[in-house]
């Protein structure tokens, strides 16, 4: 069953086109991330889902009541002042709900929060915040959660930890949209949608982005990647990508044996190996097949 449907959604501020004409549809079941970098346009579209944001064209069918879907937007936006607990006993009576004490229990035992129930929420860290604001999010029972970039600023074992409990509320039957700017957070998704300057450059899963990026993909480690960079372009490579110290080439389908040997053997080169192709393996090629730049 279809949740909640976007048609040729666009947002424009001004001469800014923020978001231009994307299509989405969210079902039950689904686990679908917004993948792309700062300004690609993923809160502008988290805000006209949720009905915070008039879009500029297009339009969003919610095929939800009101307490049916529910929005974790990224900055924390409860009471610092209001314990853990009295924040969301406010919540659930702005959502006039009866008798929450039960709900609120079992929640903050979820996520381990119930010994932090009479602390100050702006007391809280990162990533307890973050708990704390998923625990406002279901005390409605939602069957479709929306959370913009719910990790970011939080350290990786408050990240590993939160995604674990989104996992557990996913198997529950919640449907979940994401957004987030991490490529290895990209891979919980079983959809993506890899979006760049208001557009969606790219929507499939890991398999079917594979699939559209053959060849072999290599990992070369070197101090001196500039050097390395201009003799790998003289191999005429499919994709070549770098990042600090470490450089990704993506050469078509052959006998690999040959080419590591050759690769390795590149003045500079300290390590080379085979490499899986990554979803930012993916993302840095639709950028450049749009015509952006990585150095």
């Amino acid at each position: 069953m279809i949740l909640l449907e976007a048609r040729d959604l666009t947002c424009r501020f001004g001469p800014k086109e923020a978001v231009k004409g994307l299509d989405l549809s969210l079902s039950e079941g689904d686990l679908v991330g917004l993948i792309g970098p700062d300004g690609a346009g993923k809160t502008t579209t988290f805000r006209m889902l949720i009905g915070l944001q008039k879009p500029s064209g297009g339009a969003v069918v919610r095929h939800l009541d009101r307490q049916g879907v529910s929005y974790v937007p990224q900055t924390f936006s409860l009471a610092p002042e209001l314990t853990v607990a009295e924040n969301l006993q406010f919540q659930a009576g702005l959502f006039g709900l009866p008798d929450p004490a039960p709900r609120i229990r079992r929640l903050l035992e979820s996520v381990d929060l119930a010994s932090f129930r009479d602390r100050p929420s702006g007391a809280l860290s990162g990533g307890m915040k973050q708990k704390l604001s998923l625990c406002t999010a279901l005390l409605t029972e939602p069957r479709l959660l929306l959370l913009d970039e719910p990790t970011t600023g939080v350290d990786p074992v408050s990240r590993r930890e939160f995604w674990e409990l989104l996992h557990a509320v996913h198997d529950e039957g919640v449907a979940i949209l994401f957004s987030t700017p991490y490529m290895d957070e990209a891979e919980y998704a079983h959809r993506m949608l890899l979006m760049h300057e208001g557009r969606v450059l790219q929507e499939g899963d890991r398999a079917s982005f594979r699939r559209g990026l053959p060849g072999l993909m290599f990992r070369l480690v070197s101090a001196r990647r500039r050097e390395v960079q201009a003799a790998l372009a003289a191999l005429a490579p499919l994709d070549l990508f770098a990042e600090g110290e470490v450089l990704r080439v993506r050469f078509p389908d052959q006998d690999p044996a040959p080419l590591l040997a050759r690769l390795s053997a590149l003045p500079g080169v300290e390590q080379v190996r085979l490499a899986e192709t990554s979803v930012e393996d993916v993302f840095l090629h639709a950028l450049v097949e749009a015509g952006g730049a990585h150095g």
